[in-house]
């Protein structure tokens, strides 16, 4: 095989530069054995700046940023995948060949820039509708479910394809909704495990407008909005569905909806910066103090607020969200029953592995660049910068 070079740029962070990759060639393998994992976490549009935490298990934590050429794209463009998403990440920097691996890694990206301006984001969101129509997918057995069906379309993509597919293409929000409603999208097998159909989502920010993209029953949910500097479904979002949440519809078993208020709430207190995207991110990482501490107002209602209260009741998720059954004894019992269950270290597995942020990206649409930084609170607290014009 030929030799490719992964440079080590600190613990559990790599970087790769590609002159040679093939999308239609590598989409055939993720195809076939790549799935989504959540949950993903948090994300966030402020004028020239966008940024995501990216939530995962504690012992999935290599990073890998990739520049991908303009000589194999559209677009050279700069993107970020994790061993959460293939374990396998750390040997493939170790062999430092180029074997179907390395050519698939691309395709993986759970975010990215690219030289228009056009950052991309994937999220998860819950509780979608798992349809199965593949009337015109070329009675492909796949067994796994349609997330979009274009009827008219010859082609039928992965999700977890999209972030690469539009960075590669696209030179604006408008083009890359174009191109995703160009072809088929399918998530494997619902990808959670408790049972509960999910897909992806994702926040996309060019130099003008802000949009997310969901997956709901098998059609395209998308809104577009050009006020990139005020908190809304359009610049802030976490893993529950946009859409279904201006509607009024709070998901059962989704989560992220403190978090979403969280951001919203700093949001203009915030400058329009890096650091001010980073000051926002930072507050909602996924550590173990932001896991135990559960305020009156940010709770964990969706995730699993779900026991009996003392008298017998069950609160609908209506009401967690609302606010309204905060002013009731009975659920404030609940809620101290709930975390005594959820954190007592002795109802836990010997083999529970824990949920921390595994880093926070933030992009300067404007440079093309993106800054890292691993494991906040647990690492170096570090932000390691990469330009896409310019080789790290």
């Amino acid at each position: 095989m030929n030799e490719i070079i992964y440079k080590k740029i600190a613990q559990d962070l790599f970087y790769v530069e590609y002159e040679d990759f093939d999308f239609d060639t590598s989409v055939q393998v993720t195809n076939e054995k790549y799935r989504p994992r959540g949950p993903l976490c948090s994300g966030i549009r402020k004028g020239g700046f966008a940024g995501r935490n990216f939530d995962g298990y504690s012992d999935l934590k290599t990073v890998l940023v990739m520049r991908i050429s303009n000589k194999c794209a559209r677009f050279s463009s700069l993107s970020v995948t994790t061993s959460y998403l293939d374990p396998s990440l750390p040997e493939i920097a170790e062999r430092q060949e180029k074997d179907e691996a390395y050519f698939v890694i691309p395709q993986l990206a759970v975010d990215g820039v690219n030289e228009k301006g056009l950052s991309v984001m994937s999220f998860m969101v819950q509780n979608c509708e798992a349809s199965e129509d593949r009337a015109n997918w070329g009675e492909r057995e796949w067994g796994k479910s349609a997330a979009f069906t274009n009827r008219t379309a010859a082609k039928t993509y992965n999700t977890m394809s999209l972030v690469r597919f539009v960075l590669d293409n696209a030179a604006d929000i408008d083009e890359a909704v174009e191109l995703i409603r160009s072809v088929n999208w399918f998530d494997p097998d619902r990808f959670t495990s408790s049972g509960h159909a999910a897909s992806l989502k994702w926040l996309l920010s060019d130099p003008e407008k802000s949009a997310v993209v969901e997956c709901i029953d098998n059609e395209m949910k998308i809104l577009v909005s050009a006020n990139t500097c005020q908190p809304s479904p359009c610049t802030l979002t976490a893993n529950f569905s946009l859409y279904l949440f201006q509607k009024g519809i709070i998901q059962n078993r989704a989560s992220g909806y403190e978090r979403y208020d969280q951001m919203a709430d700093q949001y203009g207190r915030e400058e329009t910066s890096t650091e001010g995207v980073k000051h926002i991110l930072g507050s909602v990482v996924m550590s173990e103090k932001y896991q135990r501490e559960i305020t009156d107002k940010h709770f964990f209602a969706t995730d699993y607020l779900w026991d009996e209260s003392p008298s017998g009741r069950h609160f609908t998720s209506e009401e967690l969200y609302s606010g309204n059954a905060k002013k009731d004894p009975d659920f404030l019992k609940t809620i101290e029953l709930s975390k005594s269950r959820y954190f007592g270290q002795a109802i836990r597995p010997q083999n529970h592995r824990d949920i921390i942020t595994i880093y926070t990206s933030v992009y300067n649409l404007e440079e093309k660049s993106v800054q890292i930084l691993l494991q906040e609170g647990t690492a170096d607290n570090e932000w390691h910068p990469f330009k896409l014009h310019k080789s790290n």
